[in-house]
């Protein structure tokens, strides 16, 4: 019996070594170097001197490392907030929620977001992006979806 117990504590105390590992692999999902460029102008002028409004596009990015960057341009948001990106991962599928404090002036302007997520491995995920949730984040709205293949990274 006592042997039994023995072999059972050195299992459980090799796991929970294991577990505390700091192996660069095992790192947590994170969100790191968020920026954003604060409020921008609502329009640009084109090269024919033309206004041309300032449109919404998210450029999704591998690096080296495992994380992926995503700058969110142009994105709408009240002209006086502040801004946060918060992410999740459940299984393949990354959720980047765009937060603000509610109180701000009564006008928008455009921001261009920008933040790094990861480290993940290789694989197809699918990428949603929340918009407008204030810092509770009970009333994100999603933006918009798509697929995402990480090749590479690792």
């Amino acid at each position: 019996m006592k042997k039994i117990i023995f072999v059972i504590s050195m299992l459980l105390t090799a796991g929970l070594l294991g577990a505390c590992s700091s192996d660069e692999n095992n790192q947590p999902f994170r969100v790191r170097n968020f920026s954003n460029s604060g409020c921008k102008p609502a329009t640009r002028v084109g090269e024919e001197g033309e206004i041309l409004p300032n449109n919404e596009a998210i450029v999704v990015k591998d690096m080296e490392d495992g994380y992926l960057s995503i700058n969110h341009e142009n994105a709408r948001f009240n002209c006086e907030t502040q801004l946060n990106i918060q992410a999740t991962i459940e299984g393949n599928v990354i959720k980047v929620i765009e937060t603000y404090d509610a109180v701000g002036a009564n006008c928008t302007c455009p921001y261009d977001l920008y933040c790094e997520v990861g480290p993940l491995a290789d694989g197809d995920y699918t990428i949603i992006i929340y918009k407008d949730a204030t810092f509770d984040q009970a009333d994100a709205e999603e933006y918009t979806r798509f697929s995402h293949t990480v090749t590479g990274t690792l």
